[in-house]
Order: C-alpha cells, then structure tokens, then sequence
C-alpha cells in the first residue's frame, strides 16, 4: 500500500508538533511571550517561500484566514491561562473531543461528502470507529479527573479546536496546493502579531522589558522554528484529505512520539504507553481504510 500524500503531511505535522512541545519544555517562557514571538519567526522563516511561491489572489482566502485569526488570537491568551488554572494534563484530555465533533459537522458543510462516503457504509463505520478509538486513546493519556469547571474555563478553546481545522479547509480551498500552505502560515502571524499588538498595548499582560528581550525572542524562534513546518505540513494535510476531522486524529501520534523521546532520554513519565499505542494503531488503521 502507497502512504497518501495527506498522510504524510499529516505525520510530518505531528513529528513537528512533538518538536514544539519539547522545545517549549525546554525553554520555559512566558505564554504571551512565546506566542507573541512563535508567530514572529513564522512570519520571518516563511517570507522567502511567500516570496518565492507568490501569493493567492483570492480575496476569500484573506478574509477567511483573519476570520480564524481571530479564533486562534483568543484561543491561545484562555489556553495559555487555562494551563496555569487546571493544568496542561487535564485541558490534554479534553481536547481530543473535538476532533468527533469536527469530523461530524463537515458533512453538514460538504452534503455530497456525505453521500460519498455512505456508499462504503462498512469502511465508512470503520473510519469513524477508529477516530472515535483515537479520541480514547487521546484522553487516556493523562489520568487527571475531568470537570465540569473545567470545561467551562475552556469552552472556547475547546470550540476553537472544533472549528479550527473546518476553517483551515475552506481557507486553503480559496488557494492552490503551491503557495495556500505558505501563504496561510505567513499571513495568519502577520494577522494575529498585530491584533496581540493591539492587545498588548490595552491590557499589558507582561512588561515590555519581558517580552522585548533576546531570551524570549531566541526562545520563540526556537519553537518557531518547529512551529511553522507544523502548520505547513498540517494544513497541506488538510488540504488534501476529504474531511478535516481525521487529520488531528494522524497528529495525535505527537504524543506517542514525545513518550518514546522521554523512554529514550530515561525521562520519567506518568503518561499511559499503552495509549499512545492505541494512538497509533488508530492512526495506521485510518491511513489503511481511507487507502483502500
């Protein structure tokens, strides 16, 4: 069997993803500061191939691509607090919910996609079977009680997550395969740097002196630099496969792939290794059932 190309893309994204997240570990900086300079380097590192590639003319790229700016700018100042209040393992658990969610509510947006995938009910209930599996497996991972006070801290991350990858498919929808990866990494930051901008300026959630510094910005850059082959690979993914709701379900393996890192370093971890390879079995199932 030929991997697909939005496979490949799809575990390219999720080695990069556990990049992130170790860099992150590594460097230990202030959330708003991280975010605010993650998306500083991804401006800077993907300027060359906008450059290159060119730019979609599509105005309903733009207009689509700040409409989820303006998500994933508020998304990420509620997750970055959410962390401090009811930890990252517990939020790590109840994420993975939306992927279901997604997954259901692009055939509300894409009817024929319904149709197609109905006339192959049995591979069709497999691949739904293996996502819900994954999603699991997912919130096995981390064995922190789950609460309702917890969901409401993070209802609109948790909606962010769900609308997320809906809307990174109608964006990259308005452009080619070429220059929509690119292009969506370049302008997305451009957008979201100038509203935390305007954020920084009302509420000042750090001081200047915190944020403007070379700590901060070598540590963004870091993490940058994985950040930005992550939302490529991610978003040609998604743009590619049928239904966006499996790509997150493929990336799930970061996790897998940060527990045998720790295993490989002799890092302590309380994370369950039998889930992660639930996770992974998962994702190899769908990959296979969406191949044949």
């Amino acid at each position: 069997m030929e991997l697909p190309l939005w496979a490949i893309f799809g575990l390219l994204s999720a080695t990069f993803s556990a990049g992130v997240m170790l860099t992150q570990e590594r460097v230990r900086l202030n959330g708003f500061a991280m975010a605010f300079w993650n998306k500083v380097a991804c401006a800077t590192f993907m300027l060359p191939m906008v450059i290159i590639m060119g730019a979609p003319a599509n105005p309903y790229f733009y207009m689509l691509l700040c409409a989820q700016a303006v998500l994933w700018v508020i998304s990420d100042v509620i997750f970055f607090n959410a962390v401090t209040k009811v930890g990252a393992g517990l939020v790590s658990r109840i994420l993975p919910v939306s992927v279901i969610v997604t997954f259901c509510l692009w055939f509300a947006i894409n009817p024929p996609m319904w149709e197609e995938y109905m006339s192959t009910p049995v591979r069709s209930g497999l691949i739904f079977a293996a996502l819900c599996a994954s999603v699991y497996f997912a919130t096995r991972l981390r064995h922190c009680p789950v609460s309702w006070q917890a969901v409401r801290v993070i209802w609109f991350v948790i909606f962010a997550a769900i609308v997320g990858p809906l809307m990174a498919k109608l964006v990259m929808g308005e452009a080619s395969f070429a220059q929509g990866p690119f292009a969506y990494v370049f302008f997305e930051a451009l957008a979201m740097i100038s509203m935390w901008l305007v954020y920084y300026a009302i509420k000042r959630p750090i001081p200047a002196g915190d944020l403007f510094n070379w700590k901060n910005a070598k540590g963004g850059f870091m993490v940058g630099a994985f950040s930005c082959l992550m939302v490529v690979t991610n978003v040609a993914a998604i743009k590619l496969v049928d239904n966006p709701g499996l790509v997150p379900a493929i990336k799930f393996t970061d996790t897998f792939i940060i527990l045998m890192y720790y295993r490989y370093i002799g890092h302590k971890e309380t994370s369950d290794v039998t889930a992660g390879i639930g996770i992974v079995a998962c994702a190899a199932a769908i990959i296979f059932l969406k191949s044949l």
